[in-house]
């Protein structure tokens, strides 16, 4: 039974005509097939037709040269080995394709020597679009040729052509080589450093310092620019005189003690000093809370109101690691005490901003204690000590 599939748009009409595997079924599907008819309306008057080779000539080049169309990318051409294809389409001037079909004699091969002329079809844009949809649905349309797919080729990475020069993609690695070969070329030049060697105590060695060379028996020292120090003169001590006159040694000893007290002196007055900044440092023990706060909502906005205070009164401290305080507050957001969790947040209490907040008031009030923690890496934490309340 003679089965026909017509696939119809503005600028290309493609109708497809064959046998169907079940010849009692006219819905089964075309499986031979015995012509193929492609008009181009408005374009040229010549009916393009052929068989099952024509067919997927046709199929093949639509579908490459539409591949190279929407991606840029060139296919590879047709080489002097391989013989040109029965339909091929290659761009034209402007929006203008050339559809290409090689036309023989009926019955015949194809070859070389019955082969006409070649049909060079001029379509525009819009046309070849319309030829490549109705192409497209002949190979969507699984009831004709199910046996008839696209067969794309890949393009190699050294067929495409790069977006830019080899020159312009060279340059920054030339400039880069040749910037580390000028650095290279002035380092060059520079001198070693030269290091001096230094005595067990730290101290560098001067000129001054080292020790003279020895004088042989019979010459004169050479005359250097610094002169040695002389040593002490010991004169003994007349017999004649007063014997209330003394040497100066004992004034020297009595100076050297002076000076040592004089230290102890100053060593007690900085730990005096230390102490009283420790004892300021020193946080209120806080008692037993007599009435403490149970309203959900009042511990909220206590949290917040004592976040705020010390937010705004926050200062940089030489804290180098966690620092959490017990606060306690009263009903009415006062802070009546303090107490420190660890011995570095007692050292450092005097830089938080706690200690400004303590206020004195009646104990008869209902109170809740907080949770307020200066972290290492400035930021300010407070929440309640017993936890949030359900």
């Amino acid at each position: 039974m003679t089965v026909k599939r017509q696939y119809t748009l503005p600028y290309c009409n493609l109708m497809l005509e064959g046998l169907s595997a079940d010849i009692n079924n006219p819905l089964s599907p075309l499986t031979m097939l015995m012509n193929v008819e492609c008009r181009l309306p408005g374009v040229t008057d010549i009916t393009l037709t052929g068989g099952r080779e024509f067919l997927d000539s046709l199929v093949m080049a639509v579908s490459r040269y539409g591949q190279q169309l929407l991606s840029g990318v060139p296919r590879p051409g047709v080489t002097a080995q391989t013989p040109p294809p029965l339909v091929d389409l290659k761009p034209g001037d402007g929006q203008y394709h050339h559809l290409i079909v090689r036309q023989q004699a009926l019955e015949e091969p194809l070859t070389d020597a019955n082969a006409l002329a070649p049909l060079d079809v001029k379509l525009t844009t819009v046309q070849f679009y319309d030829l490549m949809e109705a192409v497209d649905q002949l190979l969507a349309d699984t009831q004709t040729l199910p046996d008839l797919t696209a067969e794309f080729q890949t393009v190699s990475r050294r067929q495409v052509r790069p977006e830019e020069p080899i020159a312009k993609r060279a340059a920054p690695a030339a400039l880069g080589a040749a910037a580390l070969a000028a650095a290279g070329l002035a380092l060059f030049f520079v001198p070693p450093p030269e290091f001096e060697p230094t005595r067990s105590n730290g101290e560098a060695n001067t000129p001054a310092e080292t020790a003279p060379a020895p004088v042989e028996a019979g010459t004169e020292p050479e005359d250097n620019s610094v002169e040695p120090t002389p040593k002490p003169v010991e004169t003994e001590a007349e017999p004649e005189g007063n014997s209330a006159e003394t040497t100066p040694a004992p004034v020297e000893v009595e100076a050297e003690s002076s000076e040592s007290s004089g230290d102890e002196a100053n060593r007690e007055e900085d730990a005096t000093r230390d102490s009283d900044s420790v004892a300021g440092a020193e946080p209120v023990e806080l008692p037993t809370i007599a009435t403490k706060i149970s309203d959900g909502d009042r511990i909220r906005a206590l949290n917040q109101s004592l976040y705020d205070r010390l937010l705004d009164e926050l200062a940089p401290i030489s804290n180098t690691e966690a620092l959490a305080y017990r606060v306690r507050l009263t009903e009415a957001g006062d802070v009546v005490g303090y107490e420190a969790i660890s011995d570095a947040a007692r050292n450092l209490a005097q830089e938080t901003p706690i200690p400004s907040l303590v206020s004195t008031v009646s104990e008869a009030d209902e109170q809740a204690d907080f949770r307020v923690v200066f972290t290492e890496t400035g930021v300010l934490e407070v929440s309640p000590w017993d936890g949030w309340p359900q």
